[in-house]
């Protein structure tokens, strides 16, 4: 469950460059929390995941097309649910529903910025949101002005003299604001990644959470662009029939259809303009495109994480060849293993059968024939490859795959 946190971050930090934001309501709420009698890992976890209806690709991609993500100020995103038909409160709230061990607590984000007096004191969950509003106000001030003697002496006097506020949330800040390592922490990166990542639990999931986290990572990339709809949900449930087949094991093809799941997690920072474009890609915009997958082994933790957890390595594969010619990395066979053949040939046969900005899918026939000349070419496995022939002589069919539930919609 720590790794599930820290790719979001990341994801938080590539996507959207509000990690600074969610981190210092993370810290500045757990410290509030363990002041008036919360657990602090749990504000820690619910301050830092406020925001996480931001990473809703609609709001990605109309800030891409706006601001562009690399320039977007935290104004911009304030700014930003004035803009759109659904507050990003409402969306985080749904994205939690779906996580273990938080969806209890959906309605704290839901109303992380209810004021005072729509807040009910005698409710802990109300409370926590309140908490939550707090630091959320206290963290834009301090990224939006020079965070020195004098914005400290202001946003003190400020949340003192005002009623937006729940009061006993309200007199633990005035408490803790008394002391200057509490500023200093805050506004220190270190610090305040340290203290967000020495709370998270090393809780391992079972399959059956896994695999819920992996929808909710799933449908952040497939709703990007309405041409890569149910591109991921397809290519997760051609990998783990693939997996079976080969006799992996449930649970190894479990872990297999988590890895399909996030393997193009990267393409979150694609600009839309790039994935929609009608004709062909140029030089440049091609590198943009193929540099998804990098993106997608940086989200995911680099090397230490892939060390660590070898599935998240599988999904980070999927364009490497058994000759060397793929990317990133230029791996061969012998570097490649059957989880990452298996998920490379599942995302090459989908990707052809779909329609794309600039061409209608290719039948059945004709992308096997693709497939074949580049098992052919020693570039895809030829032994997964008779496993999806057999798939498709029994009669493979993508409109059985089992919808789960969008985390986005109602």
């Amino acid at each position: 469950m720590k790794e599930i946190y820290l790719i979001l971050l990341r994801l938080l930090s590539k996507v959207a460059q509000i990690e600074s934001h969610a981190l210092q309501v993370a810290y500045i709420a757990k410290k509030i929390g363990e002041d008036i009698g919360f657990s602090s890992k749990r504000l820690n976890t619910l301050g830092f995941l406020h925001d996480i209806g931001l990473l809703n690709p609609n709001k990605v991609n109309w800030m891409q097309r706006t601001h562009g993500i690399e320039n977007a100020t935290m104004t911009d995103w304030i700014a930003l649910d004035n803009d759109l038909h659904e507050n990003h409160s409402v969306v985080g709230a749904r994205i939690l529903s779906h996580i273990k061990g938080l969806s209890y607590f959906a309605d704290v984000i839901e109303k992380h910025h209810y004021q005072a007096m729509i807040l009910d004191p005698e409710n802990d969950h109300d409370v926590m949101a309140g908490i939550i509003h707090l630091a959320d106000t206290v963290s834009v001030g301090l990224l939006m002005n020079t965070p020195g003697a004098e914005y400290v002496t202001r946003i003190k006097n400020i949340i003192a003299s005002s009623d937006e506020f729940l009061e006993p949330v309200r007199e633990s800040f005035n408490r803790l604001s008394s002391r200057k390592g509490f500023w200093w922490s805050s506004t220190d990166r270190d610090t305040l990644f340290d203290e967000f990542s020495s709370d998270l639990e090393e809780n391992p999931l079972n399959n059956v959470d896994l695999q819920a986290v992996g929808d909710v990572l799933m449908y952040m990339v497939d709703v990007k662009s309405s041409f890569t709809m149910n591109h991921t949900e397809r290519i997760s449930y051609l990998s783990r029939l693939l997996a079976e087949r080969i006799h992996l094991g449930q649970e190894r093809a479990l872990e297999v259809f988590f890895a399909a799941k996030i393997h193009d997690l990267g393409k979150m920072a694609t600009p839309i303009s790039i994935l929609e474009k009608p004709g062909k890609l140029s030089g440049e915009e091609l590198y943009i495109m193929q540099k998804h997958v990098f993106d997608s082994f940086l989200i995911v933790g680099g090397r230490e994480a892939i060390e660590k957890h070898r599935l998240l390595e599988w999904g980070v594969d999927h364009h490497e060849r058994l000759d060397g010619s793929g990317y990133p990395w230029g791996k061969k066979g012998y570097e490649l293993g059957i989880e990452s053949r298996i998920i490379m040939i599942a995302d090459v046969f989908v990707a052809l059968t779909e329609d794309r900005p600039y061409r209608k899918g290719l039948s059945i026939k004709e992308s096997l024939n693709v497939i074949g000349r580049q098992v052919e070419q020693g570039m895809l496995d030829d032994y997964v490859f008779e496993k999806l022939k057999d798939l498709i002589d029994e009669g493979l069919d993508f409109s059985k795959v089992e919808r789960t539930r969008n985390p986005f919609l109602p």
